[in-house]
């Protein structure tokens, strides 16, 4: 059930529940409040009859009884009685009404109350007592005393039945009538205030969940109307900073998480990265290399490792200055970086030494390759870095992986490196 139907009925049943209490109430208390004013009507009514009557005969004894008494109601000749204990004022009783058991008048009130005589005794018992019967206690409490000439002859118990009239039946059913007409209008009333107040409240809660459920697919600012400034206004604008402040932390999230990778990006790069030369260090070579003589090996496929050294760079150091060493080393790095494919490593390996892994190469064209190296940096403008500078490598060059392991095969071209060395520098060896 939607929250629309669920809100139109709690006003529709809100509505018919107050109307039916308030209508029911007072239909109720209306309905006491004229039974007991035709109650006292009725039984001043009957207490002047019967007072018309005895003062006539003088006491019931010597009237004609109940049949006497009946006649009496029916005939509409009657003197007027006195009032009670003032002899002699007139006054012209009010419609008379039924008593004992007979049948009341056309348009007049049917009811019945009781009649004693002086010493409580039922004479007539409106259908709940027995004549001479003794009145209980009970009903003596509220009789009224007949006076006649000053002596009482008879009492009257308000006591009896009443039974409504066919105008005061009339009068009840409009009472009803008009109380379904009001819980009519209350029902209408409810259904069409339930979809003026659901209906904007409906879209604005259904534009909250859209938000919400755009917000669990990823897109993490979301904006709702604001109407009003009720509950619900507020609840959309808490929405509103709420999403706002959600997205951009969640930007500033993702731009820390791109800082935080790129950092440690930076951070690897440079914990295998030479300092100096920006080339890579020989814990990464070691570790590609031992990988890339697998890969050989397992896919029979051939590998050539080079080691070369800076001829006489001590004397560098030491004739022209750290500094003029330290640009050497650059210099040579960037020669052999610029001059590497992208499947090709090279690495400082510490000192003025440099090393070199050629993947898928035969060892002819590695020491081709190196031997060009070899010559670029003999032909590099070193004077442009000191006048006098000149600066030579030599090279070893290997490429039999029957050495076993890539620092096996480093090691074998380190002695070619020996061999270039003791041969007059400046020249690459490798084992033919």
């Amino acid at each position: 059930m939607s929250l629309r139907t669920k809100f139109m009925l709690a006003l529709l049943l809100t509505g018919l529940a107050a109307v039916a209490m308030v209508g029911g109430l007072a239909y109720v208390g209306m309905t006491k409040k004229v039974d007991s004013i035709r109650r006292e009507q009725a039984a001043e009514h009957f207490h002047a009859t019967v007072t018309a009557y005895l003062q006539q005969y003088g006491s019931w004894q010597a009237s004609p009884g109940r049949d006497g008494f009946d006649e009496y109601m029916r005939s509409g000749d009657r003197p007027p009685p006195l009032s009670d204990g003032a002899q002699g004022e007139e006054r012209r009783p009010p419609p008379p009404p039924q008593g004992g058991e007979g049948r009341p008048r056309a348009g007049e009130p049917p009811f019945r109350f009781i009649l004693a005589d002086q010493d409580y005794r039922v004479l007539l018992g409106a259908g709940v007592y027995h004549p001479g019967e003794p009145l209980p206690d009970a009903a003596r409490k509220d009789a009224r005393a007949v006076t006649v000439n000053g002596s009482v002859v008879a009492y009257v118990s308000p006591e009896g039945v009443i039974t409504p009239s066919k105008q005061e039946l009339q009068y009840l059913a409009a009472m009803r009538d008009a109380l379904w007409f009001g819980v009519s209008a209350a029902a209408v009333l409810a259904v069409a205030l339930g979809l003026l107040l659901s209906r904007s409240l409906g879209r604005t809660l259904g534009c909250l969940t859209d938000a919400v459920r755009a917000m669990h697919g990823g897109s993490l600012l979301q904006r709702v109307p604001v109407q009003g400034k009720d509950e619900v206004a507020e609840l959309a604008a808490a929405f509103n900073d709420m999403s706002e402040k959600l997205a951009r932390s969640h930007k500033e999230l993702q731009d820390s998480h791109q800082t935080i990778l790129l950092q440690a990006e930076q951070m690897r790069e440079l914990s295998v990265r030479d300092a100096l030369t920006k080339l890579h260090n020989r814990r990464h070579f070691d570790e590609q290399a031992s990988t890339l003589f697998s890969h050989a090996v397992r896919h029979k496929r051939p590998l050539s490792v080079v080691i070369g050294d800076i001829d006489y760079f001590k004397k560098i150091n030491d004739q022209f200055s750290h500094a003029t060493g330290d640009a050497v080393l650059r210099q040579v790095g960037e020669i052999l970086r610029s001059h590497m494919r992208l499947s090709d490593l090279v690495a400082r390996y510490g000192g003025e030494e440099f090393v070199i892994a050629f993947p898928e190469t035969e060892l002819p064209q590695a020491a081709a390759l190196c031997d060009k190296l070899r010559g670029m940096i003999e032909s590099f403008p070193w004077h442009q870095v000191h006048p006098e500078l000149k600066v030579t490598m030599s090279m070893g060059v290997y490429a039999d992986l029957a050495a076993g392991t890539a620092e096996a095969m480093l090691q074998k071209a380190d002695a070619l490196l020996y061999r270039a060395k003791e041969t007059g520098r400046n020249r690459v060896c490798f084992a033919a």
